[in-house]
C-alpha cells in the first residue's frame, strides 16, 4: 500500500511539474535594454513588448540600463534566474563587448531566441553646419585633424565602430564623443554640442523632419528608404558597410520549454505587419531568425569582432 501511495505521489509530482512548465508565463516578464530611452534598442523593444504582452497575457515591462555598450544590462540579465522572466534586447554590441574588454560575457554565455532586424549608420550633422555634403565634411576633417567631434552611442559601440571605420577608409582623424545611446548623440548634434553623429537612420529622423539635422551619407552599400536623396557609401566610392542588428535572449540554463514559448511569441511579433511598418518608419531592414539561427549568427559575429576590434583600436 505504501509503495502504491509513493508511486502515485511521484506521478502527481511529474504531472504537476509538466503542468507548471506548460503554464509559462504566469507573471510579469521583464526585458532589459542596454541603452537610453528613445533610441533604436528602446523603440524596438517597447513596440514588441506590447505584442508579446497581448499574446502571452502577462505584463511585459521594459527597463533601460545604459552603460558600457550594453555590458551593464548584459551582466544584469545573465545573472538572473533562468526562468523566462528576465530577458534582454541584444544589440550587435552584445557580440562586441568581450572583445572590448568590458565583460567576459559573449553570445554563447546566454540563449538567443529571436533575431529582429538590421540597420545602417548615418553620417548626420546640424542643419546649420557648413558641410552640405559628405565630401565637404571629409575635406574639412583632413585639413583639421582631430577637430571634428563625432558623437556615438558609447565607447566600443557599433556606432563608434562605424566612425572609426570611416576614419580609416577616408584617411581622417575624429574626436570621438560617447553617449548613452544613439538618440542622445543625435540630440547633442541638434544642440550644437558635437559636430557629427554616426547613429541609426531612425535616431535622427525627428531632427531631420524638424529641420534641425541633415544626413550626409548612409554607411551601407545601398540608400536608405528614409532618405532616398542621400548617397550611400558605395556611391561615394567607399567600400564600407557597417550594420547594427537587434535580437533577444534569456539567461543560460533557461529551459527549452520556455525558449519555445518565447520563440513562438517573438516570431509572430517580429513578422507581424505592425513590426514591418515600424521597420519602414525607422529605416530598419526586417531580419527574423529563430532561436537556432539567431544563436549561430550572434556567435559568428562575436568571432568576427574578436578579430576586428583590436585592428581598429576602439578601446
Amino acid at each position: 500500500m505504501r509503495r502504491r501511495i509513493f508511486l502515485t505521489l511521484l506521478v502527481l509530482l511529474a504531472v504537476g511539474s509538466a503542468f507548471a512548465q506548460a503554464k509559462y508565463p504566469t507573471k510579469q516578464i521583464n526585458i532589459v535594454v542596454g541603452a537610453s530611452a528613445g533610441g533604436t534598442s528602446d523603440t524596438v523593444t517597447r513596440f514588441l513588448a506590447k505584442d508579446i504582452e497581448a499574446q502571452l497575457g502577462v505584463p511585459v515591462v521594459v527597463t533601460d540600463k545604459p552603460g558600457g555598450s550594453c555590458s551593464v544590462a548584459f551582466e544584469y540579465m545573465a545573472a538572473q534566474k533562468p526562468d523566462g522572466y528576465h530577458l534582454m534586447y541584444m544589440p550587435v554590441e552584445s557580440a562586441m563587448v568581450k572583445a572590448m574588454g568590458f565583460t567576459q560575457l559573449e553570445p554563447k554565455s546566454v540563449r538567443y531566441f529571436a533575431h529582429a532586424m538590421f540597420l545602417p549608420a548615418t553620417v548626420t550633422v546640424n542643419s546649420k553646419s557648413p558641410w552640405k555634403t559628405f565630401n565637404d565634411l571629409i575635406a574639412y576633417a583632413k585639413a583639421n585633424p582631430g577637430k571634428v567631434t563625432v558623437g556615438n552611442s558609447g565607447t566600443g559601440s557599433i556606432w563608434h565602430f562605424a566612425a572609426v571605420g570611416i576614419e580609416q577608409v577616408c584617411g581622417v582623424t575624429f574626436n570621438h564623443v560617447p553617449f548613452d545611446g544613439g538618440a542622445a548623440a543625435a540630440t547633442a548634434v541638434m544642440g550644437g554640442h558635437v559636430d557629427v553623429a554616426t547613429v541609426a537612420p531612425g535616431e535622427v529622423l525627428a531632427g531631420v523632419k524638424g529641420g534641425y539635422l541633415r544626413v550626409l551619407a548612409i554607411v551601407d552599400t545601398k540608400r536608405s528608404a528614409l532618405y532616398p536623396d542621400v548617397p550611400c557609401f558605395k556611391e561615394l566610392g567607399y567600400d564600407v558597410k557597417i550594420l547594427a542588428w537587434g535580437a533577444f535572449a534569456a539567461p543560460a540554463g533557461t529551459p527549452d520549454s520556455v525558449i519555445s514559448v518565447l520563440e513562438a511569441a517573438f516570431s509572430k511579433a517580429i513578422q507581424s505587419q505592425g513590426f514591418q511598418d515600424l521597420c519602414v518608419k525607422y529605416g530598419f531592414t526586417p531580419g527574423y531568425m529563430d532561436a537556432k539561427d539567431a544563436q549561430a549568427f550572434a556567435e559568428s559575429q562575436a568571432r568576427w569582432y574578436q578579430e576586428e576590434v583590436p585592428k581598429l583600436k576602439l578601446k
